[in-house]
C-alpha cells in the first residue's frame, strides 16, 4: 500500500500489490550414493518459498540434473570413476534462488572387464591381467605372483581374489601402489579369480569370473623350526618313493626382505644359517637343481624370533600416575611384554599384542627402569634398551598453617617432596574463589585472606613436568587482627572498687567480636590472685570493676590471636592508722603506706569542694592551726585516689617535752629490720633513755626522691 502525507493529514491508498519475495537457498545438501545401481540421491533441507527444486551435478566428462518438489531427488545417468559437484536451486512461480553450497562426490569406480590370466604349471603362480593393463611375474619359491596394473578410472584401492575347492582361498589388496602379489596358492586346485575397484563410498561389480587350475604337487609335506637366537632354521622333508640315495635335495628359503638362504642334503634335512630376526621365510625343497621343476615342495612358512623393540618412547600421565609406553613394531611378534622397575624395588608389568601398552600404579617420586620384549610362538626377543621414566613428585605432607593478621595472609609451611622444584599453595574459600603461591623452598605465603573466610589449604608438589596430586587439606578460618593497643579509663573509686573502663580500636573485619582478658594480683600480694575474661561482645570497650591496690595485665582477643598486653594499677586504697598528734597550734598527721600508693594527700571536707590541706609522698604531713575535725587522707597513685579515711586516732601533748638541753646526749637507737612478706618490712629498734618520740627516715638507694619520714610518739 502507499500512503500520501502533507504537513496536515495522510491519507492511505485503498488499492493494495502483493508480491512474493525470492526463496530460500536450500541448505543441508547432502548426497548418498547407490553403489550397486551407481545412483547419487540428493537431499537438503525444505527452503521457504519454494515450489520445487533443481539439482544439476557437473562433473569433468559429464553432467546430470533433475526436479522435484520433494526434499530429495536421484542422479541416475553418472559416469562411473567421475567425481561431481552438486548444486541446488529453489524455485518459486516466478524467481529462483542462488545455487546453495556446492558440495563434492564420487561416482562408483569403473569396473575391471576382459580379465585374462596366464598360469605357470611348472610353478602354480599365476599371471594376471585385464584391460587397464595388469601384468604379473612369478616366484618359483613362494608359490606366488606378483600382479601389476595401470590406475582405473575413479578406484582408490582394488581387491583381487582367489577362491578354489577344498576352502582353499587368497586374496591381495592394495591402494598405494599399482601391483599386488597373489600368495598361498596351493598346487593342484582349481581357482576363480576375480579382481574389485574401490573408493571411499562404493565398490565397482567384480570382474568376470577366470577358473584355473594349478599344478600338481610332486614332493610330499615339508616341516620347518626355527632356532631362536642361533641364527638359523631346520629343514625336514620325507625322500621321494623313486629318489635314490645319492639324489641331492636342495632347500631354499625366501626371506620378506627377498633374501635367499639355501642348504643341500642328501638325507632328510638340513639347517638354513643366517636368518634374520624380525623376518618371515617361505622355505620349498627341491629334489633336483631346477628349482621351478615339478619335483619341489609345497611352501611351508616360518617366522623368525623378533628383533628387540626399537625406538621405545614414553609419555607420563601426571594425574592418574600411569606411562604409555610405545615402540616401533615388529613383522613377526605376536605379544610385547613390558617391565617398568623402580629405583624402590617396585615393578609393574603389562602385555599386549599391540605396539604400545600402559603401566599403572607407578610410584611417585621414583626412578624407572623400562624395557621390552617380544614374542613369537616359542622365541621371545632381547629386551629394548632401556627408557628411563621419572614419575612425579609425591603429595606434600604435614601442611600446617600460620596466620599473619597484621596484612590478612597465611603462612603456608610442610614437609619437601624429592623430585620436586618447586611447590604451589592453594587456599579455596567457600564461595569457590581461589587464592595461591608460588615458590621453590618450603614456605609460602598466600596473601588476599579475608578475615573470617574458612579456607581449605593444601600445597602441590611440581617437577617442572608433573604436578602431584594436593596434600590433605587443613581448613582453617581467616581470623581477625587484634587490636593494635588497649587504652584504659579509670573511674572515680567507690567503696573501695574501681570501675576500669577499656577500650581498643575496631579491626577492619566484619561481624567481629571481642574478649577482654585480665589477670593480676591484690595487694601486691603474688599469693593473691584474680583472671577475668570478659563475654563476647562487638563492642570496643568493656568496664571491669576492680578493687583498690590491684596490678594487672589487660588483652583484647578477637579471634585466636591477642593484642599486646597492657599493664597497670588500680588506685591505691584508702590509708590506713591515721594519727592526728598534737593540738590546733601544731600537729602532725600520720597514717600507714598503703599497696601502690605514690602520694598521700590531707583534705579539709568542712567546706565545698574540699580543700587540700597538703601532700607528701611520706607517712605524714605537719599542719599548723589546723583541727582534727573534718579532716581526711587519701592515696593516689597514677591509677587515681582512694576514698578518704577519716581521722579517728587524736593524741594531744599531755605534757610539755623534756628540755633535752638539759640532758646528757642520746645514744643512736639500734635497727633490727625483718621482711616477712616481699611487699612489707618490720622495723623494731633499742629503746632509748628520755627519748620522747622517734623519727624514721626511709629513701630508696640510689634514687633522688624525696625521703620519707614516719614519726613515732613514745612515752616513758
Amino acid at each position: 500500500m502507499v500512503t500520501a502525507s502533507n504537513q496536515q493529514c495522510n491519507i492511505t491508498s485503498s488499492h493494495t500489490a502483493s508480491l512474493q519475495s525470492v526463496p530460500c537457498v536450500p541448505s543441508n545438501v547432502s548426497v548418498v550414493m547407490d553403489c550397486a545401481n551407481n545412483i547419487a540421491v540428493v537431499s537438503w533441507s525444505a527452503s521457504r518459498g519454494a515450489v520445487q527444486y533443481s539439482v544439476t551435478a557437473r562433473g569433468s566428462h559429464s553432467n546430470d540434473s533433475c526436479q522435484t518438489s520433494g526434499l530429495n531427488c536421484s542422479l541416475n545417468s553418472l559416469t562411473c570413476g567421475s567425481q561431481y559437484t552438486v548444486e541446488v536451486v529453489a524455485i518459486s512461480d516466478s524467481c529462483s534462488s542462488i545455487p546453495s553450497q556446492a558440495v563434492l562426490f564420487k561416482s562408483g569406480p569403473c569396473p575391471p572387464h576382459n580379465v585374462s590370466a596366464q598360469i605357470s604349471c611348472v610353478s602354480n603362480d599365476l599371471l594376471i591381467s585385464w584391460d587397464v593393463g595388469i601384468r604379473g611375474s612369478l616366484d618359483c619359491v613362494t608359490n606366488s605372483a606378483s600382479i601389476s596394473w595401470d590406475a582405473a578410472s575413479g578406484a582408490d584401492s582394488y581387491f583381487v581374489s582367489a577362491v578354489g575347492g577344498d576352502d582353499h582361498t587368497t586374496n591381495c589388496t592394495t591402494s598405494t601402489n599399482t601391483t599386488c602379489k597373489v600368495v598361498d596358492l596351493a598346487c593342484g586346485v582349481l581357482y576363480n579369480f576375480s579382481v574389485t575397484a574401490k573408493n571411499s563410498k562404493c565398490e565397482s561389480q567384480p570382474s568376470t569370473t577366470i577358473n584355473l587350475q594349478t599344478a600338481p604337487c610332486s614332493l610330499s609335506a615339508i616341516t620347518a623350526f626355527p632356532q631362536c637366537h642361533n641364527g638359523s632354521i631346520l629343514v625336514m622333508w620325507d625322500r621321494m618313493k623313486s629318489s635314490d640315495r645319492n639324489t641331492v635335495y636342495r632347500a631354499t628359503a625366501e626371506a620378506s626382505d627377498q633374501t635367499l638362504l639355501h642348504c643341500n642334503n642328501t638325507g632328510t634335512s638340513c639347517y638354513l644359517t643366517g636368518a634374520q630376526c624380525d623376518l618371515h621365510y617361505t622355505i620349498s625343497v627341491s629334489a633336483s637343481s631346477d628349482e621351478c621343476s615339478s619335483m619341489r615342495s609345497p611352501p611351508y612358512r616360518v617366522s623368525m624370533e623378533p628383533c628387540p623393540p626399537r625406538d621405545v618412547r614414553l609419555k607420563a600421565s601426571c594425574e592418574d600416575h600411569t606411562a604409555l609406553v610405545s615402540w616401533t613394531p615388529s613383522p613377526v611378534a605376536e605379544t610385547y611384554h613390558v617391565v617398568a622397575m623402580a629405583a624402590d624395588g617396585h615393578m609393574h608389568t603389562c602385555n599386549t599384542t599391540f605396539s604400545n601398552c600402559s603401566v599403572s600404579e607407578l610410584h611417585c617420586d621414583q626412578q624407572y627402569t623400562v624395557y621390552v620384549t617380544a614374542s613369537h610362538e616359542n622365541c621371545t626377543s632381547k629386551r629394548s634398551q632401556n627408557t628411563t621414566l621419572n614419575t612425579g613428585p609425591c603429595q606434600p605432607s604435614r601442611l600446617s598453617v600460620t596466620f599473619h593478621c597484621t596484612n590478612q595472609s597465611a603462612v603456608l609451611t610442610w614437609t619437601p617432596s624429592g623430585n620436586a622444584q618447586s611447590y604451589y599453595g592453594w587456599a579455596q574459600g567457600g564461595n569457590g574463589d581461589m587464592l595461591y603461591c608460588h615458590t621453590s623452598n618450603l614456605t609460602c605465603t598466600i596473601e588476599g585472606l579475608v578475615c573470617g573466610t574458612l579456607y581449605n589449604f593444601s600445597v602441590q608438589a611440581s617437577d617442572g613436568t608433573c604436578n602431584s596430586s594436593l596434600s590433605d587439606p587443613v581448613q582453617s578460618r581467616a581470623v581477625p587482627c587484634p587490636p593494635d593497643a588497649i587504652r584504659v579509663q579509670p573511674l572515680p573509686m567507690q567503696m573501695d572498687m574501681q570501675v576500669m573502663r577499656f577500650s581498643w580500636t575496631q579491626v577492619s573485619c566484619g561481624n567481629t567480636e571481642y574478649m577482654l582478658h585480665l589477670t593480676g594480683e591484690l595487694l601486691g600480694d603474688n599469693q593473691t590472685l584474680f583472671n577475668i575474661s570478659s563475654c563476647w561482645t562487638s563492642r570496643t570497650f568493656f568496664e571491669v570493676p576492680l578493687p583498690c591496690s590491684s596490678s594487672y595485665v589487660a588483652t583484647v582477643r578477637s579471634g585466636s590471636d591477642k593484642s599486646l598486653p597492657l599493664v597497670g594499677k588500680t588506685a591505691p586504697c584508702p590509708p590506713s592508722g591515721v594519727v592526728y598528734r598534737g593540738n590546733s597550734s601544731f600537729a602532725t598527721v600520720s597514717w600507714n603506706a598503703s599497696v601502690f600508693a605514690t602520694e598521700y594527700t590531707v583534705y579539709d571536707v568542712s567546706v565545698l569542694p574540699r580543700v587540700q590541706i597538703c601532700s607528701s609522698t611520706g607517712l605524714s604531713c605537719s599542719l599548723t592551726n589546723i583541727a582534727p575535725r573534718n579532716l581526711v587522707v587519701t592515696a593516689s597513685n597514677g591509677g587515681g585516689e582512694s576514698e578518704g579515711t577519716n581521722i579517728t586516732n587524736v593524741v594531744p601533748h599531755a605534757r610539755r617535752r623534756r628540755d633535752l638541753s638539759e640532758q646528757s646526749p642520746m645514744n643512736a637507737p639500734v635497727l633490727d629490720i625483718k621482711q616477712p612478706v616481699p611487699t612489707a618490712v618490720f622495723i623494731e629498734w633499742s629503746k632509748v633513755e628520755a627519748a620522747s618520740y622517734y623519727t624514721i627516715l626511709i629513701k630508696k638507694q640510689g634514687s633522688s626522691s624525696e625521703v620519707q619520714e614516719m614519726t613515732i610518739e613514745s612515752e616513758d
